[in-house]
């Protein structure tokens, strides 16, 4: 049996040992050389292999572990244990059970979509928002797993054994580690390019929505802001002393219009929750950090940004607008402060969204993750900048 290292030779993986084992007789089965034959060879190939062979394959496989169990030792000596460490990372990189669910949903959720624009599938948003919620709960597990394999080859790529024998194991472990980086970019590259696509529909969804009740909307507030003046000038010194009965009955009447109308505004206001626009900026922020997703999809988004600044706008007028008419009529049966409290401005929602972020992350913003943090603070200026003047369009 050889067990002279050939570093120049190609190694001998498991499906071409298993042809090897039913082809070759057990004289030449025994002489296979040990430093090209897996690091790990399943005992079950014993079993598999024909009766003839099973002793020359079983003293073959002591050998080899034999031999990588030597060789081991001698890596842990010239590497250290997190160098060992590393290398054991990456024989599993790019496989393990998070990125395997992550990559299946996605393929899922691939077919939803292209089930949707053939016309198989009428679009049912609160399905794809559940499937973009599973895959969203996965995200952080597969970041992090990724800047692990980041993390691992950036440590071997130190790292240089004396030995050539030593430096092969570890020249292997880095293109695993390598393979299993861009495997995963690409994963995410796709997911983030998906989820902008359904994002942007969506925010087109709301939108439409808004606009088509917004002419309804600004008559029941101008309605609302003539009975509330209205109701002011029955508050006078005169009517409230020379006509006491008459004054307290109109403005029993204008107040129950009042309630009326307001009851019908807020039927008039379609939902868009702090949730939703949190969810869409981090659609949008997820897209343009990512260099693959970025690149194929610039102009989705700047159509999904240009959405997002009309929602949330919005958003804000809504919740402003509602702290002002509980002000002006506080015999309206709704919370004051819980209302008055949602008065933020669009820019201060940025603002406090990327403060969030930034503390999110630490652990997958960095140099090794291909993202540095100077690029989420030159997004959220970007951001801030198109918002303001998508606010002056708009108001």
């Amino acid at each position: 049996m050889s067990t002279t290292p050939q570093t120049n030779k190609q190694s001998i993986t498991l499906a071409m040992l298993r042809k090897l084992i039913q082809d070759l007789p057990p004289a030449k089965l025994a002489r296979l050389p040990v430093d090209r034959l897996p690091d790990h060879i399943p005992e079950d190939l014993v079993e598999e292999a024909p009766f003839y062979s099973r002793n020359a394959l079983e003293g073959l496989i002591m050998e080899a572990n034999a031999y990588h169990l030597s060789l081991r030792m001698r890596l842990q000596q010239a590497i250290g244990d997190e160098g060992i460490n590393a290398l054991d990372s990456s024989h599993h990189a790019g496989t393990t059970a998070n990125i395997r669910v992550f990559r299946n949903k996605l393929l899922e959720l691939i077919s939803l979509r292209q089930d949707i624009a053939r016309g198989d599938r009428r679009p049912d948003f609160s399905l794809l928002a559940a499937n973009i919620k599973r895959m969203n709960d996965l995200l952080i597990d597969v970041r992090t797993e990724q800047l692990d394999s980041i993390r691992s080859r950036d440590l071997l790529r130190k790292l240089t054994p004396r030995e050539e024998v030593l430096q092969k194991p570890v020249d292997h472990a880095i293109k695993r580690l390598s393979q299993a980086i861009n495997s995963t970019n690409q994963l995410l590259g796709q997911f983030f390019t998906l989820r902008l696509q359904l994002a942007r529909l969506e925010m087109s969804r709301k939108r439409t929505q808004v606009e088509s009740l917004q002419e309804k909307r600004e008559t029941i507030r101008l309605e609302m802001q003539k009975l509330s003046k209205e109701l002011q000038s029955t508050t006078g010194f005169l009517q409230r002393t020379l006509h006491r009965r008459q004054t307290q009955a109109q403005q029993n009447k204008i107040q129950t219009r009042i309630i009326h109308l307001a009851s019908e505004l807020k039927n008039a206001d379609v939902p868009i929750s702090e949730t939703d626009l949190t969810l869409w900026l981090d659609t949008i922020v997820d897209a343009s950090l990512h260099p693959q997703a970025r690149e194929f999809v610039r102009e989705l988004l700047s159509q999904a940004r240009t959405a997002l600044y009309y929602l949330l706008n919005q958003y804000c007028m809504m919740q402003e607008y509602s702290a002002k008419q509980i002000a002006s009529n506080p015999f309206l049966q709704i919370d004051p402060q819980g209302a008055i409290r949602y008065v933020l401005k669009s820019e201060e929602f940025i603002l406090l969204y990327f403060a969030r972020k930034r503390e999110q992350a630490t652990a997958w913003l960095s140099n090794a993750a291909q993202i540095r943090m100077e690029d989420l603070d030159e997004l959220e200026k970007d951001l801030v900048q198109a918002l303001r003047k998508s606010a002056r369009l708009i108001g």
